[in-house]
C-alpha cells in the first residue's frame, strides 16, 4: 500500500489549477517584456524592496522584504553579482506570460524564466540548477520548508509544478505533515538514491518530534524538483516510489 502522496498528484487531485491569484488575461508581449525587465533590473541592483513589490499577492503575503534581501545576499555569495541581463523570449498565454532571460555574471551566463500575471507581477520563476548538486538542492528545499520560507522552497520546483501549487498550498502540506510527525527538529542526513537519469531521487532523513523519516525529493535531469513524497502515516514505512 502506497502511504506517500506525491506533491504533484496531491495538487492535481485537489483541483488546483492556475496557481496563485491570476488576472483574467495575460499581458501583451511588449508589456510583459517591460515588466520582466523591471524585475531583472531590480535583481541586478540587489533591490529587495523592488523585487518584493513586484511579487504576486499570494507570494508577497508569505514572505518579507528581509527574506528577499537575505535570498539576494545568498545568491551574491554563491554566484557573484549580476553584471548584465537580457530577455531572450516572451510568450503570452491565456492568463499569464512567460519571460525567458539570461543573467550574466563573472562565472558566465545562466537562464532564468519568469512567470508573470496579467498585471506584470511575479507568479513564479525557474533558475537553472545544473551547476548545483541535487543533494544540496534537496537540503535547501527541506530546510526552507521547515523554516517557513515557502516562497524560496517553491522556487526550486519545476515551473509546471509551481503553476499547480501556490505557496499557501505548500505551507499547508508541511503543516499537515507536522500534525502526523510532530514539529520539525533537524535534518540528520541526505542520501542520493538515484542520479543521472531522467528522474533523480534524493532521500532527506528528517527528525521530527515523534518520528524520524525519509522525505523523498525527485528531480528532473536539469536539477529542478518534479515531485516530493511525504509520509502519510508515521507509524508505518513509506512505500518506494513507482
Amino acid at each position: 500500500m502506497n502511504l506517500r502522496v506525491p506533491l504533484l498528484a496531491m495538487a492535481l487531485a485537489a483541483g488546483l489549477h492556475g496557481g496563485p491569484s491570476l488576472a483574467t488575461s495575460a499581458l501583451p508581449q511588449a508589456q510583459a517584456r517591460a515588466a520582466g525587465q523591471v524585475l531583472l533590473d531590480a535583481l541586478k541592483r540587489q533591490d529587495s524592496q523592488a523585487v518584493f513589490d513586484r511579487l504576486a499577492p499570494d507570494l508577497r503575503k508569505l514572505t518579507t522584504v528581509e527574506r528577499v534581501r537575505q535570498r539576494l545576499r545568498e545568491r551574491l555569495r554563491e554566484q557573484g553579482p549580476i553584471l548584465d541581463s537580457r530577455i531572450t523570449e516572451v510568450s503570452s498565454g491565456v492568463d499569464d506570460s512567460t519571460v525567458e532571460a539570461e543573467l550574466r555574471g563573472s562565472a558566465g551566463s545562466r537562464p532564468l524564466v519568469l512567470v508573470l500575471d496579467g498585471q506584470g507581477r511575479l507568479l513564479g520563476w525557474e533558475l537553472d540548477q545544473q551547476d548545483k548538486p541535487i543533494k544540496q538542492i534537496a537540503t535547501t528545499f527541506i530546510t526552507a520548508l521547515s523554516e517557513g520560507r515557502v516562497v524560496d522552497a517553491r522556487s526550486l520546483l519545476i515551473r509546471e509544478l509551481q503553476e499547480e501549487i501556490t505557496p499557501q498550498d505548500l505551507l499547508n502540506r508541511w503543516k499537515d505533515l507536522e500534525k502526523l510527525t510532530g514539529s520539525f527538529q533537524r535534518l540528520r542526513g541526505t542520501v542520493v538514491a538515484s542520479e543521472g537519469g531522467p528522474q533523480q531521487l534524493v532521500l532527506v532523513t528528517t527528525q521530527f518530534q515523534r518520528v524520524t523519516d525519509n522525505l523523498f525529493v525527485i528531480f528532473d535531469p536539469e536539477g529542478h524538483i518534479i515531485g516530493v513524497d511525504f509520509p502519510e502515516d508515521p507509524e508505518r514505512p513509506g512505500a518506494p516510489l513507482p
